[in-house]
């Protein structure tokens, strides 16, 4: 026979895992049963803001008392909860009591012996003398002589503008008219040509009266003035060009005849 000889065996992997597992089971076993299980409180802090609600409490109550107690403005600000409430703030309304009283008649006293001593007085120290004439007469105005205003005693013209240098190659004899109230002036623009023919008459102003317009462009028509000799230097538009003016008719006015004369009555 032969002899085998002894060694040891080792652990197989199965059995190393067993081991841990069961190792460690026992470990949570006895934390779980040795642990403490009350319940988990948390921690307050020492010092926290709290806000509480408190209506108008009554006076003398732990409330009231306790509000005082917790406000810190109480001394350090003027309160009528601390000394100023006491001292000035709390002043009791000041009570006037109304009573019906007349004050007593004290009438003056009227010396008789010294009645009119004042106005004897004022006549002793204020003596007034006759009164002054002045030294020397007035001074006479000299009266100033106003010069008169000239009226116009019939109907006039005037050419304004380019126009004025142009002369007239007939006179003008303009009329008078009747009329309520006083005309004023006409004004016609027209445009003369170097024969002195006038064109296109625009009247510019009425005069208030169309009798008197309608004389003025009838007027301005017949209107002829001296024809300019063209030089032998002058160019065809030279020739044809037109002088412009303004012709300004100034109206005499007459009164309106009577229409309605007095009336005649039967002889009795």
């Amino acid at each position: 026979m032969r002899a085998v000889a002894s060694e040891p065996l080792g652990w197989s992997r199965v059995r190393w895992w067993t081991t841990i597992f069961f190792v460690a089971a026992g470990q949570v076993a006895a934390i779980a049963l040795l642990s403490k299980r009350d319940a988990m409180v948390p921690r307050r802090p020492d010092f926290i803001t709290t806000f509480r609600l408190a209506g108008n409490p009554t006076p003398g109550s732990p409330l009231a008392e306790w509000l005082n107690i917790e406000d810190p403005t109480v001394l350090a600000l003027p309160d009528p909860r601390g000394f100023s409430g006491a001292a000035w703030m709390r002043t009791p309304p000041l009570r006037h009591e109304f009573r019906d009283w007349t004050e007593p008649r004290r009438w003056l006293a009227l010396p008789a012996a010294e009645l009119g001593a004042a106005f004897a007085e004022l006549t002793r120290t204020n003596l007034a003398g006759p009164p002054l004439l002045p030294d020397k007469p007035a001074p006479r105005l000299s009266a100033v002589p106003l010069s008169p205003v000239p009226l116009r005693v019939k109907s006039t013209f005037r050419i304004e503008g380019d126009l004025a240098r142009r002369e007239l190659a007939t006179p003008l004899e303009i009329p008078s008219f009747p009329h309520g109230d006083i005309l004023t002036n006409t004004v016609v623009q027209v445009c003369v040509g170097q024969a002195g023919l006038v064109f296109s008459p625009v009247p510019l102003s009425s005069s208030g009266s169309r009798t008197a317009d309608q004389t003025a462009l009838d007027l301005v028509k017949a209107i002829r003035f001296t024809p300019v000799a063209p030089s032998d230097s002058s160019s065809s538009s030279d020739r044809t060009a037109l002088t412009w003016g303004k012709i300004i008719f100034q109206w005499h006015t007459l009164e309106l005849a009577a229409t309605n004369g007095p009336a005649v009555r039967p002889p009795p």
